[in-house]
C-alpha cells in the first residue's frame, strides 16, 4: 500500500491552443507545458504559423509541446525548426521519426484494454532501447487520444509499474491524461501519481478555452493531496 504525499509540484499541460488571447490564460495561472496540435483530424489542428502567432504570447518558462500521430521525419524536422521544446507522438512510433528527433520525445500510450501493455511491453522497451535516450516521457491516454474520457486508471497504473526497476518506463517523466477536470484531477494524482497532468476538452467552452475553467483545474491541481491506493 502506498500513502505518499505530493511532496513535489505536479506540473500542468493545456493542450489544444488555438487562439493567441488562450496564452494569456496560462501565464496568469502559471501553466508549465502549452501543447499545440499538428494532426488534419483534430478539430483543434493548427498551422504553425498560428502556432507561433499564439507562442509569441506565451512566457519563456512555458515549454511549448508540438501533438502529433504517427508523424515522419519532416514533420519532426518542421517542429524543430519553429521552436517548440517537446514532441509528443501518438500512434506509429517510428525509428526513422524517432531518430530525426533533436528535442526531447513524449511517447504516448493508449491502452484499448487491460492486456494491451503486457502485450506491448517489449515492443515499447525496443522502441525507448532505439531512441537513444531522446524518450523522455510517457503520456497514458484513453484508448480514443482526444475524446476527454477517462481511461481504467488504477489498471493502467498497475501495468505501467512505475517504480518498478525492471519496467521499460523507469526514470521517464509520466504525464496523465485522458477526461481530467477540476472535479476528478485530485482522483487522478492520487492514485497515477503523475508528473504531469494534461487537460483539453475540459477546460473549453462554446468559444475555445475557458479562462475560468482552466482557473478552476489549475486550482484542483495545487491543492490536490495523494490518496491512499493499492
Amino acid at each position: 500500500m502506498i500513502n505518499r504525499m505530493n511532496e513535489s509540484k505536479t506540473e500542468i499541460k493545456i493542450c489544444g491552443l488555438t487562439k493567441p488571447e488562450e496564452a494569456w490564460y496560462l501565464n496568469e495561472y502559471g501553466v508549465d507545458y502549452a501543447g499545440f496540435v499538428f494532426y488534419e483530424k483534430s478539430r483543434r489542428n493548427i498551422s504553425f504559423e498560428r502556432a507561433e502567432e499564439i507562442m509569441r504570447g506565451l512566457d519563456k518558462g512555458i515549454k511549448r509541446v508540438a501533438v502529433t500521430v504517427s508523424p515522419d521525419a519532416s514533420l519532426i524536422k518542421s517542429i524543430e525548426e519553429h521552436g517548440f521544446d517537446i514532441i509528443q507522438i501518438h500512434g506509429d512510433m517510428s525509428e526513422e521519426a524517432v531518430k530525426a528527433a533533436e528535442i526531447p520525445v513524449w511517447m504516448a500510450l493508449n491502452p484499448a484494454k487491460e492486456d494491451d501493455m503486457y502485450e506491448k511491453r517489449k515492443f515499447y522497451e525496443e522502441i525507448i532501447k532505439k531512441a537513444d535516450g531522446k524518450i523522455k516521457g510517457v503520456l497514458m491516454d484513453a484508448p480514443q487520444f482526444g475524446s476527454g474520457k477517462p481511461f481504467n486508471w488504477h489498471k493502467s497504473r498497475r501495468l505501467l509499474k512505475a517504480g518498478d526497476r525492471s519496467s521499460p518506463f523507469e526514470g521517464l517523466k509520466i504525464i496523465l491524461a485522458g477526461g481530467l477536470d477540476s472535479q476528478n484531477v485530485a482522483e487522478g494524482i492520487g492514485i497515477f501519481e503523475p508528473d504531469v497532468v494534461d487537460v483539453s476538452s475540459k477546460v473549453e467552452d462554446e468559444n475555445g478555452k475557458s479562462r475560468e475553467k482552466i482557473r478552476d483545474f489549475v486550482n484542483a491541481v495545487k491543492s490536490a493531496k495523494e490518496i491512499k491506493h493499492e
